[in-house]
């Protein structure tokens, strides 16, 4: 999810299962062009390597407690990851999924190893065979490293150290024999942020990819890697992007993450301050409420023409919050987003299936008739 909903406190478990049960306010009528929920770039899910995809949010990257020792349930009510969803998945015309998991909280502190608990690992492996054998790519990613960002953290260099490991301990899990180049990437941190500012995180990226490329050159050969921006995975944070020369458009994809407006996206989140006062604020598709988002859009286009760059752009999170925001404003704005991204040959990832922003109904089993239309076009559903 966006970088405050994931260091805050969860959602409560009883406002998850009730969540779609509260009325929406009304709002100033949508006035964007139905062309919108058409496939109307003539986007194909083969136009990009991971094409339309969806978020496995808030299970793996959940922290563990007394009554969740994996996590995983511990911010959905007790739902776990059913094989069945990706099918579900897949049927609908998605292409790919990304795994958001928080390792940290299941690899040793004790180095130089720092081993990963073998249930925590059996599990990840069990969800990934499962995409896999539903024929979706699949993004790993190491989410939620909250003690490596904390300001106060005067041990950068221990939970570098750390980081380096746990990349080493998955490669080893997830040789390319097994989990081969064409379907599974690493995304290397979800959202650097706090003691992890640009600097830092370039020479992290300059870690990881030694440790993927060079030292697991055997078992890894090929493997793409995605690279987020530092300051909480935002546009702006392309212009302090510094790759290491090994990193290609072949062997590397770069990731940014879109919750503008923040006051439409979170409008009565919980773990954001203040949102309550933006309950009811709309997204009606009119020129003003475009503008500032093909902007931001036309931004990532701009730095990514850049000679020697050309890498493949996923959109890795977007989403509004369910709770509060009127449906017919949500469904315009998930289809525009989409769809411009669409327009600029990019790939994407919508956050999240069956949460908080889910376009799954995990009580009913079927999908949010609004989510999914703006989502993947009727035309383009199998």
């Amino acid at each position: 999810m966006n970088h405050f909903a994931k260091i805050c406190r969860p959602l409560i478990a009883l406002a998850v299962l009730f969540l779609f049960s509260c009325t929406p306010p009304t709002g100033t009528a949508v006035v964007l062009d139905p062309s919108y929920y058409t496939d109307k770039y003539d986007y194909d899910n083969s136009d990009t390597f991971l094409g339309r995809g969806i978020n496995m949010g808030n299970f793996l990257e959940a922290p563990k407690d007394a009554t969740y020792p994996l996590g995983e349930g511990s911010w959905t009510g007790g739902r776990l990851i059913l094989q069945s969803d990706f099918t579900a998945i897949k049927a609908a015309g998605f292409s790919s999924v990304r795994l958001p998991i928080r390792w940290s909280d299941h690899a040793s502190t004790d180095g130089p190893d720092y081993t990963i608990a073998s249930q925590f690992l059996n599990r990840v492996r069990q969800v990934v065979d499962w995409a896999l054998g539903a024929d979706l790519r699949v993004v790993m990613n190491c989410h939620h490293y909250n003690e490596m960002f904390d300001p106060s953290n005067s041990t950068l260099a221990y939970h570098r150290e750390r980081l380096a490991a746990i990349w080493s301990r998955i490669c080893d899990e997830f040789p390319s024999s097994s989990y081969g180049t064409d379907k599974v990437v690493f995304e290397l941190l979800n959202e650097p942020n706090g003691r992890v500012g640009y600097a830092e995180w370039n020479d992290i990226i300059e870690d990881l990819t030694t440790v993927i490329w060079t030292d697991h050159s055997a078992t890894q050969a090929g493997r793409k890697i995605m690279v987020g921006t530092a300051n909480w995975g935002g546009v702006p944070g392309l212009q302090n992007l510094d790759l290491p020369g090994a990193c290609t458009a072949d062997n590397t994809i770069i990731t940014i993450h879109y919750y503008e407006p923040f006051h439409f996206t979170h409008q009565g989140a919980e773990w954001v301050s203040g949102s309550d006062a933006w309950i009811g604020t709309a997204w009606t598709g009119c020129a003003a409420d475009q503008q500032p988002l093909l902007d931001l859009l036309n931004a990532v286009t701009s730095w990514d023409s850049v000679s020697g760059r050309g890498f493949e752009i996923f959109m890795g999170e977007f989403g509004a919050y369910a709770k509060y925001v009127n449906p017919d404003c949500q469904k315009a704005w998930t289809a525009f987003i989409a769809r411009e991204a669409e327009h600029r040959v990019m790939s994407w990832g919508y956050w999240e299936f069956c949460s908080g922003f889910g376009a799954y109904d995990p009580a009913a089993s079927c999908w949010r008739p609004q989510l999914l239309d703006a989502l993947i076009p009727a035309c383009d559903r199998p």
